[in-house]
């Protein structure tokens, strides 16, 4: 038994000793000790702006150490001629989350730059471009900038805060009860939304429509726009001629690349995520608006109706469904599949019951593409839905803060 103790003592003795050495042999210190240089493009490049077919230019670096050897991230600067970077055009984290020594820059986000910058259309420009170095609580940017040349097309880059339609293909006869579309941008991971590209949710029949950018044609700028024969917007007063067939449509008017798409919405179902049995089927009820009054659901008890195998305790998850063009897609909140986490920068996880706390963005609503994953934006239930009929409705309101949803009983 001693012998055996002895043993210990002396393996104990081993590892203290080769922990002792760790720690002599290694000091975090993520101070930042060498910058990098910037590579890509050259200094006073020349970049000719194609937006229309969503060119991208990348910008790159060398790498820049710190003391410990630890990783350093890196964010984009653009600046105006002669700026400091203080209040920079456009800033950003590099390619892979900020990882990686590049960034992919799409010709519409440089044009918005060139624009803001006071570049006109058909002329060329320059505006700067640094890097800032991340490590840990260190920050430095890096001890050089450089110019970039942009030569920007014909279009549009200071976008209005609306778009709109009307017309008899549309909700709206006249121009003052016009159609809204709203910039939308990325919000979630696997989004890649460039600017310039406005959305509406709305019914659309065979007929004419104009484009406009207000709804107001007092304004100074007030400007009307129609769709060629290519399928290009161009600014003319002539209408546009919508000849698909009847539905509620998710439009997207990209005016860097000026283009426009029509894509079909039907078959909006809440389903619970557990059992994947629809509870709700929605139907379109005019102005953005979808809408189910006979929603019924018993939450799910182990061994009860409806309850799979594995459940083990009360499960009310629930999310949308629908059809996009000839695709199954999904409508969600913002919530990793645990429900954990925020795929959405700046919001909270929530991961309770709704019964009173929540969060006024708890019941947004995101558009998760067909390759969401199987409890992906997930919501719960309130309480008070238990066993309850209810009424459930998805508003696409281009003028509110964001889309989305309603629970109420009946």
């Amino acid at each position: 038994m001693k012998a055996i103790s002895n043993k210990i003592m002396i393996m104990l003795a081993v590892i203290l000793a080769l922990s002792s050495c760790d720690n002599e042999d290694y000091d975090l210190n993520p101070e930042i000790v060498e910058m990098g240089t910037l590579a890509s493009p050259a200094d006073n490049e020349t970049v000719l702006l194609d937006t229309e077919n969503d060119e991208r230019v990348i910008f790159s670096w060398t790498l820049a150490k710190s003391a410990d050897g630890g990783a350093i991230s890196y964010r984009i600067l653009f600046d105006e001629q002669g700026g400091d970077f203080q209040d920079p055009l456009f800033s950003a984290v590099s390619d892979n989350g900020g990882s990686s020594p590049s960034y992919t820059a799409s010709a519409a986000r440089l044009n918005v730059m060139a624009a803001e910058a006071g570049i006109p259309q058909l002329e060329t420009g320059n505006i700067i471009w640094t890097v800032e170095a991340i490590s840990s609580y260190h920050r430095e940017q890096f001890g050089t900038s450089s110019i970039v040349q942009l030569s920007r097309p014909e279009g549009l880059a200071i976008f209005p805060e609306f778009m709109y339609i009307y017309g008899s293909a549309t909700e709206s006869a006249n121009i003052e009860n016009a159609i809204a579309f709203k910039e939308i941008s990325s919000q979630l991971p696997n989004q890649d939304i460039q600017p310039g590209v406005f959305e509406s949710i709305t019914k659309l029949t065979p007929g004419e429509f104009y484009i406009a950018n207000s709804d107001d044609t007092n304004e100074e700028d007030f400007t009307y726009y129609y769709v060629n024969d290519q399928g290009k917007i161009r600014i003319g007063e002539q209408p546009s001629t919508f000849n698909m067939e009847e539905g509620v449509y998710r439009v997207r008017m990209n005016l860097s690349q000026a283009t426009i798409s029509f894509s079909k919405i039907s078959n909006i179902q809440l389903y619970i995520m557990a059992n994947q049995e629809v509870k709700a089927d929605l139907a379109y009820v005019g102005n953005h608006t979808f809408e189910s009054t006979n929603g019924y659901f018993d939450f799910l008890v182990p061994g009860g109706p409806g309850a799979p195998d594995w459940l083990g305790g009360e499960e009310e998850r629930y999310r949308f469904m629908f059809t996009l063009g000839e695709q199954t897609s999904y409508i969600g909140s913002f919530h990793t599949d645990d429900m954990n986490g925020s795929l959405v920068q700046g919001l909270n996880a929530y991961n309770v019951r709704p019964n009173g706390g929540e969060p006024d963005y708890y019941y947004n609503v995101y558009f998760l593409g067909p390759d969401a994953g199987y409890w992906q934006g997930a919501w719960k239930f309130p309480d008070e839905l238990n066993g309850k009929s209810f009424t459930v409705r998805i508003v696409f309101d281009p003028k509110a803060d964001h889309y989305y949803h309603e629970l109420e009983i009946n």
